[in-house]
């Protein structure tokens, strides 16, 4: 629906509205549903938090039915859950989750590291450095979490972007997402980095070096090791 020209012609007008208003109302679901989830992702939203429908309404100026939606969505991501006569609320994190989310995460991007070790730009590769920086900054001063996490995001997202395939991260980008929120949630309310910065160096040198096969080694390693001892947080 790129539009009005690509509609049939004999639609009346009272049709065209009724699309023209779909259309309004899509969009603003999706930009509810992007605004919940990325403050759920950036700890606005902490792991067992009763999201309030009203206050969304006055905070974002919006009716209540489009949040509603947004919520239906969510659950459906897997970041909140819904118990009936009490509201919805972010999901908490459990070993089941990264049983689950993790591995899979490791596989897809695996492959995503091996083929942007030769197709990573330059430019891309010093971007990255400078991430890898940062975040170990961040680690070793023992700084904000969220801090971190978007560093994080953003390092990973780099990887899966130099992959250049768009259905590899089309694949990666949701469970991406939902697989690094259950790993830093885990480590929220724990107040620790001291293990997150482990092997992102290493998985940098290795793109930087364009061997590809390193790099998903390191990429996978650094997932499973991650997923393990994240793990071990709830034994």
């Amino acid at each position: 629906m790129n539009g009005v020209h690509h509609w049939d012609e004999r639609l009346n007008m009272s049709q065209f509205r009724s699309m023209k208003h779909f259309r309004k109302k899509s969009v603003l679901v999706d930009d509810v549903r992007n605004y919940i989830r990325d403050s759920i992702i950036n700890f606005h939203f902490k792991p067992g938090e009763q999201l309030n429908e009203l206050e969304l309404i006055k905070k974002i100026g919006i009716s209540r039915s489009p949040i509603r939606e947004a919520f239906r969505l969510l659950e459906a991501e897997g970041f909140v859950v819904r118990h009936w006569g009490k509201g919805v609320f972010v999901r908490e994190v459990n070993a089941n989750d990264v049983h689950e989310l993790l591995p899979i995460r490791a596989a897809l991007e695996g492959l995503a590291a091996e083929l942007a070790a030769s197709k990573l730009t330059e430019k891309e590769l010093v971007r990255l450095g400078k991430i890898t920086q940062r975040m170990e900054d961040v680690a070793k001063k023992g700084g904000d979490i969220r801090i971190y996490g978007r560093l994080n995001f953003d390092f990973h997202k780099g990887i899966v972007k130099g992959a250049r395939n768009s259905r590899l991260e089309e694949m990666i980008k949701n469970l991406g997402r939902q697989s690094m929120w259950v790993s830093l949630a885990s480590l929220y309310f724990r107040k620790s980095l001291s293990f997150a910065m482990s092997s992102h160096k290493e998985i940098y040198l290795a793109l930087k070096k364009r061997n590809g096969k390193l790099a998903a080694e390191c990429i996978k390693n650094h997932i499973n090791d991650g997923a393990t001892k994240v793990i071990e947080y709830f034994v």
